[in-house]
């Protein structure tokens, strides 16, 4: 307790060190093991190498603490005048007249009003906050171009005494391992530190998984069928199952399996605070972002997902009903989830996927903020890919879903806001408010019983949703008891 008190008070000392001392800005770059280290792309902060993680397939990504502002620097190694590298499979990118970033470079989100500025090969831009940050060539959409992410934090104040008995540190380097998490017990991954394995936390109470280290997971699953869902120990990056208090903060999670990334099973009171979630299955499929088998009482706050399938997914149901009744046995309802200050980017599917498999259960009271979606599939499975999505091609997706707000969400690409597919579902007490859209939306698919709907202050392409057809709709398609409002 005093060393851990001692150590915060040094951090705060610092911080007041540096401001006094006249320096505007520091950086701390987060190293990474040579393993897994990129030459791809060339980074510097603060005039400051920060190296390059490469997390699987043509996505890479670079982390480090800072404190003022952030100076970055960023290109991309070109080997001749056709050619810039190699991605990870082996595809040549072949260069055009405009050069690597063809003529443009975005750093999302667009809301953070970044600057970039092109000289050559070369993007010059400063950051002024801590955020997730993805460094992006002209044309970037789907998952097949190269990605550089910035993951920029302040430094962490809420490092735990690490020789504490109830503390598992990680330093940096590779460690091979499964980790399982009993009650009262801290992980904490410094930053350069990467768990090849999972984490499991098992009928335990508050626990803690810390720093700004990775887990990198790359299991069994097979790549011909889906078994990512499993709820099992190991099957996952992190897999919980009847736990009550969860901290997750700071670290980076990256999947390589067709599986899942967070799966909670009759989990409650988690927070999810700054943590970083990659999918890179050569499949692009099965990379769910955060998954709730029952439970509830949740925060996920300023973190970044980019999902090879829903950013999230909810699911209430019944082990004695549904199509995998062996391993999917959560009988629980899934309530009180709180998502805020998020960057969301699904390479397959949906922002939401609710109520796959319910039976006659339900979710509610769920709050979306001040989120911005950066990019979303265009496919279709049943339904067309969606802010908030049901589908349940089975019939089985009876469950009733109530009191959702989605409040200051930004698509920087057009999308369909519902796919609600299965009839057998209902939905009310449904909230949009200053929703903001680039480009045409795609229609919704509303086949399922919804009632008391709320737009306000829905803008799509430009213009403000005030009839159905703003929304659009498809054929066929019905929402009943439908507010239009208008707060500006």
């Amino acid at each position: 307790m005093i060393r851990a008190m001692t150590y915060r008070l040094y951090l705060v000392f610092a911080f007041v060190t540096l401001l006094t001392a006249g320096y505007s800005q520091s950086v701390t770059p987060h190293p990474v093991p040579e393993e897994f280290a990129s030459d791809y792309y060339v980074v510097t902060v603060n005039g400051q190498s920060v190296p390059v993680f490469h997390a699987g397939l043509n996505v890479y990504f670079a982390s480090f603490d800072f404190i003022g502002k952030a100076d970055v620097t960023v290109s991309p190694k070109v080997d001749s005048d056709k050619y810039a590298g190699q991605t990870s499979n082996k595809e040549a990118v072949k260069l055009d007249e405009k050069g690597y970033w063809r003529g443009e470079v975005n750093v999302r989100p667009l809301s953070k009003n970044v600057k970039p500025q092109l000289t050559g090969a070369v993007v010059k831009f400063s950051l002024a906050e801590a955020g997730q940050y993805s460094v992006e060539r002209a044309g970037t959409s789907n998952f097949k171009d190269d990605v550089l992410f910035l993951f920029a934090n302040r430094p962490d104040a809420n490092v735990p005494n690490l020789t504490a008995k109830n503390v598992i540190h990680l330093k940096p380097g590779i460690h091979y391992r499964n980790i399982d998490l009993t009650s009262g017990q801290t992980l904490y991954l410094d930053a350069g530190a990467v768990l090849f394995g999972g984490i499991n936390v098992w009928n335990a109470k508050n626990v803690s998984i810390l720093g700004r280290g990775t887990v990198l997971y790359y299991g069994p699953q097979s790549e011909d069928h889906d078994d990512g869902w499993k709820n099992q120990k190991s099957w996952h990056p992190l897999t919980t199952h009847n736990v009550q208090g969860l901290t997750v903060r700071g670290v980076t999670f990256v999947g390589r399996s067709r599986t899942w990334s967070l799966q909670t099973h009759t989990t409650f009171d988690a927070v999810f605070d700054n943590i970083k979630i990659l999918a890179v299955n050569p499949q692009n499929i099965n990379g769910d972002g955060i998954d709730w088998y029952g439970g509830g009482r949740a925060k996920v706050l300023n973190s970044f997902i980019r999902s090879m399938d829903d950013c999230f997914a909810f699911f209430t149901q019944d082990s004695s009903k549904d199509m995998w009744a062996t391993t999917r046995n959560t009988t629980g309802e899934v309530k009180d989830i709180y998502i805020d200050n998020c960057v969301l980017w699904s390479t397959l599917a949906n922002v939401f996927r609710i109520g796959f498999n319910g039976q006659a259960l339900t979710t509610s009271n769920i709050t979306m903020k001040n989120t911005d979606v950066i990019h979303m599939s265009k496919g279709e499975w049943y339904a067309p890919w969606a802010l908030f999505c049901m589908v349940s091609p089975n019939s089985k997706g009876k469950a009733s879903h109530r009191n959702y707000l989605f409040e200051k969400i930004r698509f920087e690409e057009p999308v369909a806001l519902f796919g609600l597919q299965n009839p057998e579902a209902q939905f009310q007490n449904l909230v949009l408010k200053d929703i903001t859209m680039t480009g045409e939306p795609v229609p919704s698919l509303v086949k399922s019983n919804t009632s008391h709907i709320t737009f306000d202050n829905v803008i799509l392409n430009g213009k403000r949703v005030v009839t159905e057809t703003d929304i659009p709709l498809r054929a066929g398609s019905k929402l009943e008891a439908v507010k239009y409002l208008s707060t500006r």
